[in-house]
């Protein structure tokens, strides 16, 4: 018989509930207060913060700065409507040690996702630690997908901090359609984003911010791969030019 995972977590009036994880399935744990929360202390070398998810008034904890990139990523991410940190407790049946994921986010068809932050020592065990064993079970039991975040390395690096500079214009506020509009056609061609921006002939300042929203939520494409960098940076429509 497979290993039973409990799960901690709080009830919507801040109550300790502790139940089988086959039990949980339907619990709304992207909206339930943390579980945890990272020690500080004199000399700590991880940093402690908080990201404030667009359209949402709780607060997703981040234990470490790459904690706060994994958060930028399930912002980013299409897929994912909300999330919060650290709402859950994982552990075996009638086991003392514990392991808290770092977020836990809901997708836009319904489903969970666990996101989970390691080291690349940790990585490189490929799996075959009791953190790994933990969660792969609490997935299969819970029916929620489990995912390791990979850092921002190599490739990803580029990516990530693009990220991190276009995430203050991810809110909706910045959203217009008679600028989109406008846009879609100026992009219609791959060319430089500060290039199309004078050729939109708009007022400057607003049309910028308005148009990295629009890259913010893929209405205008950029090479993620690359630094962006606004004078240099080719931007386009995905509508394109029939």
């Amino acid at each position: 018989m497979a290993e039973v995972v409990w799960a901690q977590f709080l009830s919507p009036a801040g109550r300790l509930l502790e139940r089988p994880l086959s039990q949980v399935r339907q619990e709304r744990l992207e909206e339930r207060a943390e579980v945890w929360r990272p020690t500080r202390y004199r000399g700590r070398r991880a940093i402690a913060t908080w990201w404030r998810p667009a359209g949402q008034a709780r607060l997703a904890g981040c234990a470490t700065l790459g904690a706060l990139e994994a958060a930028l990523s399930l912002e980013f991410d299409p897929q994912v409507v909300s999330f919060t940190g650290w709402p859950v407790r994982l552990a075996w049946a009638d086991s003392s040690e514990g392991y808290v994921p770092d977020f836990f986010a809901r997708l836009a068809d319904g489903r969970a996702r666990l996101l989970v932050c390691q080291k690349a020592s940790e990585r490189a065990a490929d799996g075959r630690g009791e953190t790994a064993r933990l969660l792969v079970a609490a997935g299969e039991q819970a029916g929620w997908e489990v995912r390791v975040h990979p850092g921002a390395e190599g490739t990803a690096a580029a990516a990530a901090a693009n990220r991190h500079r276009l995430c203050r214009y991810r809110h909706t506020r910045l959203a217009d359609e008679d600028t989109a509009r406008v846009l879609h056609r100026v992009f219609a061609r791959p060319r430089p984003f500060a290039e199309g921006v004078a050729a939109s002939a708009m007022p400057e300042l607003a049309t910028v911010a308005r148009a990295l929203h629009m890259i913010w939520v893929r209405e205008l494409l950029i090479d993620w791969s690359t630094p962006f960098v606004p004078a240099r940076s080719l931007a386009w429509s995905p509508r394109g030019a029939c």
